[in-house]
């Protein structure tokens, strides 16, 4: 006989239920006015998934945390990206990437850019090799941390520098939904979402540990185990956690990170199964992050090395803390219902110094700056929601009904002050720097509430209809202590989508589908009249295709997307006014092809993307027509992997790819960057309980830029080795 616990999964339910469904109406978001990349560099940038829900039968089979990826290891084909219901991909009409956790790791995969830069539609670190945040953009809009859930909930972060990031090790797979999602996740930018979903507990056991080391110094060690406790199906655990460091490619520079996530899955009854999750996550960078580059010949830099550190040693660097903690909620109601609900806190305390200065006439007198900011970041999320299934006549139903709240609090501290000049010839650096208090510039408290409806709707045998709907409310009070200014966003945004699948054959299905996102604005117009949010609109038409007696999926999609009510200068300004009105538009048109194959011994991964993105529309003429920024028109992607058969080389494979990224236009379109390929590679042995594995990044040190600024770029990633020894026990 099995044993009972004395609090029933209804009754656990009804607690967290009644604790928090309707605890807030309305309303949030966005912070501080000006991006971290705005502040770092002083140039324009570009102003800008939802994870699985934990999957498990409730009809007394034992519960897996991860269905897509225990049981589709290179070829996923189904998800609840996009949907939040377990849905075959070939029923979803969108587009929608997974990559798993096999293909990260025979890619050697480190961090979020590298998982998905092998996947259609998607342009990784426009901004290099960065180690603190994810700079990608997904069908030319940019798709960052502030626009990627983890396990179905998204943390805010405050629009400066306070951003979370998320360690891939602790990462069972990652989802690209491509174009708006907002009807689903709320507000998010219209190029789509980035969905992680974390390793969850299991009651296979799971025993793992990892070493790896490599250039730059690079040394990490990390450990994965899960389990049933104490024999019991209904207990289980996961702990994974990593320790690492390296160095960076600007000069006294290097990284170290260290990350811990437990987590605990309890199934007290068998309608009813919840997931209690922990993270931990600390950086701390020194020195330079990203390699610049000088392309102008004229130049008083021209010809330095891209690895000049031209801050302070020993003094520069951006340190980050963050924490979170919550749980994923099933239970079955009934034969119809399922309720979900979701939770999670968190906290970000940063602190990032920062020296650079201008050179002046002679060529070698660097004028020098230093500032510190210094932020906190509070946020959590509720989202609570029903799933039915039901038949109406001769239509098959998955229906959801719910409502989800994001709270977010913030202060922001900065300061700058002029420090010793440098001499680039001499390198005079002082060792030190004599700080200044860093004030409070801004606080702030943001919120936002969502209510959404969705209906998957299956009739005659071969079509399948997705329509939702969704109303958000958000508010953003903010203050400067110091100026007494303040900064207010009170909006409210209605969002759609409505696709059809049909399934022309058991391997074939073309769809057509329309979707709509929207972002917070923050400012006013000449006459005080608040912005209204940003809006994005896309049509599209694709083909999914999983051929029966291959494991294999391909998919070709074309879309034309629109972000509008983009901000652009106002008509009417006179030679000393800077007001905008919302009556810009940027337009991304394309095709992605995709497959994704497992063949015996053979795993293939292949994409294509042709993109058109520019301004459309602009009350500065100049601006029509522009590309967007960084931003390919075309770029390719192809990796291999292959195992070799029989006993004499048991154990041993090999895997080669190919990046290709195509030119791409900065500053106005006045700067042009060639297109770059990159070649990547893998050999690999396994014997016993060992794992033996050397990835070569950027195999043949292709050199070349990333971004560009009117004289100077960002250098891209040079060639790099990583070795890996993995224990499985």
């Amino acid at each position: 006989m099995k044993k009972q616990f004395p609090l029933t999964g209804k009754k656990l339910l009804y607690v967290l239920l009644g604790s928090s469904l309707f605890l807030h109406w309305p309303a949030m978001v966005y912070g501080a006015e000006a991006t971290a990349e705005q502040r770092e560099d002083g140039q324009e940038t570009i102003n800008e998934d939802a994870g699985k829900q934990q999957e498990f039968s409730l009809e007394g089979v034992e519960v897996t945390a991860n269905k897509e990826a225990a049981d589709e290891r290179w070829v996923a084909k189904r998800s609840s990206a996009g949907t939040k219901t377990d849905t075959a991909l070939s029923d979803i009409p969108q587009s929608i990437s997974i990559v798993t956790r096999e293909q990260m790791d025979e890619r050697g995969v480190i961090d979020l850019a590298q998982a998905v830069e092998y996947s259609a539609g998607v342009h990784a670190n426009i901004y290099g090799n960065d180690t603190r945040w994810n700079w990608s953009y997904v069908r030319g809009f940019r798709v960052g941390y502030s626009n990627t859930t983890v396990d179905g909930l998204q943390l805010f972060d405050n629009g400066n520098f306070a951003i979370w990031d998320f360690e891939n090790y602790g990462m069972e797979q990652v989802g690209i939904i491509k174009g708006p999602a907002s009807v689903t996740y709320g507000g998010s930018s219209p190029g789509g979402m980035f969905n992680m979903t974390t390793k969850r507990p299991t009651a296979q056991a799971i025993r793992e540990v990892r070493l790896q080391g490599g250039t730059d110094s690079y040394k990490s060690a990390a450990i994965d185990v899960g389990d049933k406790i104490n024999g019991q199906e209904n207990l289980t655990f996961r702990l994974t956690a990593l320790a690492r460091e390296r160095d960076l490619p600007v000069d006294y520079s290097w990284s170290k990170r260290t990350f811990i996530a437990p987590s605990l899955s309890w199934k007290p009854d068998e309608d009813t199964n919840i997931t209690f999750q922990a993270h931990y996550l600390k950086d701390k960078l020194a020195g330079g992050s990203r390699p610049l580059t000088v392309y102008y010949p004229n130049h008083k830099l021209y010809g330095f090395s891209e690895k000049l550190n031209l801050g302070e040693p020993g003094w520069d660097g951006y340190e980050r803390e963050q924490s979170y903690f919550g749980y994923l909620l099933d239970h079955k109601v009934n034969d119809i219902w399922m309720l979900h609900q979701n939770f999670r806190y968190g906290q970000v305390d940063m602190r990032y110094n920062m020296a650079g200065g201008t050179l002046q006439a002679d060529g070698r007198t660097l004028k020098r700056e230093a500032s510190i900011s210094d932020e906190t970041l509070d946020s959590y999320t509720f989202d609570t929601y029903g799933e039915a299934k039901w038949s109406g006549g001769a239509i098959d139903h998955t229906s959801l009904v719910g409502i989800d709240y994001r709270h977010a609090d913030w202060t922001n501290r900065y300061v700058e002050w002029a420090i010793t000049d440098l001499d680039i010839y001499d390198l005079n650096y002082t060792g030190s720097v004599t700080e200044v208090y860093a004030p409070v510039i801004y606080k702030a408290k943001a919120k936002q509430t969502g209510v959404y409806l969705q209906d998957q709707m299956k009739f005659g045998d071969k079509w399948v209809a997705t329509v939702s709907g969704r109303q958000d409310w958000y508010q953003l009070n903010g203050i400067n202590p110091q100026t007494e200014d303040k900064t207010t966003i009170d909006q409210d945004a209605f969002t759609g989508r409505a696709g059809l699948v049909y399934h022309a054959t058991s391997e074939l299905s073309p769809y057509i589908s329309y979707s709509e996102s929207f972002q917070p604005q923050s400012g006013t117009d000449r006459n005080n009249n608040p912005f209204k949010p940003t809006t994005g609109r896309q049509y599209e038409l694709g083909v999914q295709y999983e051929p029966k007696k291959t494991n294999a999926r391909f998919t070709a999609a074309i879309f034309d997307l629109r972000r509008q009510n983009v901000l652009t200068t106002d008509p009417l300004n006179t030679e000393n006014e800077y007001y905008n009105v919302q009556t810009g538009e940027v337009t991304s048109k394309g095709l992605e092809l995709e497959a994704n194959v497992a063949v015996k011994d053979l795993n293939l991964t292949a994409s294509y993307t042709l993109l058109n993105a520019k301004t459309t529309r602009s009350n500065t003429a100049s601006e029509v027509g522009l590309r967007t920024t960084g931003v390919p028109r075309q770029s390719a992607t192809f990796w291999a992997d292959y195992t070799v058969p029989g006993k004499k080389l048991k154990g041993l494979g090999f895997g080669a790819g190919v990046r290709y990224i195509g030119s791409t236009y900065f500053s106005s379109n006045t700067v042009r960057l060639g297109g770059a390929v990159v070649a990547d590679a893998q050999v690999r042995y396994e014997t016993g309980n060992w794992r033996y594995a050397l990835n070569i990044r950027n195999l043949f040190d292709k050199q070349y830029q990333t971004y560009a600024y009117s004289t100077y770029g960002v250098a891209a990633e040079e060639r790099t080795v990583l070795l890996t020894a993995t224990y499985h026990w």
